[in-house]
């Protein structure tokens, strides 16, 4: 497996991958062909050369270990137009109800809680120690920062983003490309690119991109 990412993110992940021991890391590109120290895969170039390096390596598999939501979804779709797989990443110390349904690209992460009838899309990020209750859907390339709880019954739009140690209560709607704060409790819908803040949370600007 190629793995598209270099920092704090890819080593989190190139550990989740390598949970399954017929997993191996070929190596790893990024934007400007470096990578954070202790990184545990060798720099193999940018991923400009993604394609090129695909073959030359023999990978069947790229995982893309990017956090930025937008950044996630372009190299993903990338792959996707170069008939290239892309993995999931599940960590060994996450807990994945046997009916979740987790999509390719995602990456779920340690203490991670994803329980049951719940879809985590395409390119989902659920971080560390995050907890995603039953009958939730998760837009693709949405992120999932650590410590968030979010209850029953959420739908979190596509690319949205949640912030550390969140919380969500049951039933409510999160629209794509929104942002919820670090430690903000949502207690209602949240619309399509708002940002909201706070306890409980409330908006502090809509984008219009």
């Amino acid at each position: 497996m190629l793995v598209v990412g270099a920092r704090g993110h890819a080593r989190v992940c190139i550990e989740a991958l390598t949970d399954d021991p017929s997993t191996l890391i070929i190596g790893c590109v990024s934007s400007d062909g470096t990578g954070i120290a202790g990184l545990l895969a060798t720099m193999l170039g940018t991923d400009v050369d993604l394609e090129q390096l695909v073959v030359e390596h023999g990978a069947m598999h790229v995982f893309v270990a990017v956090g930025d939501n937008a950044a996630r979804s372009r190299v993903t779709a990338r792959c996707a137009d170069a008939g290239i797989t892309v993995a999931t990443a599940v960590s060994r110390f996450a807990m994945v109800s046997h009916t979740a349904l987790i999509a390719d690209g995602a990456a779920v992460l340690p203490g991670a809680i994803v329980n049951a009838a719940t879809h985590i899309s395409r390119g989902v990020i659920v971080n560390t120690g995050a907890s995603i209750d039953h009958d939730c859907m998760v837009g693709e390339f949405a992120h999932v920062a650590p410590g968030v709880a979010i209850a029953g019954g959420v739908t979190i739009g596509a690319r949205a983003f949640i912030g550390v140690g969140a919380r969500i209560i049951p039933g409510i709607t999160i629209g794509d490309d929104a942002i919820v704060g670090a430690g903000a409790v949502v207690i209602r819908d949240v619309p399509a690119r708002a940002t909201v803040v706070g306890v409980p949370a409330r908006p502090i600007r809509e984008r219009t991109r």
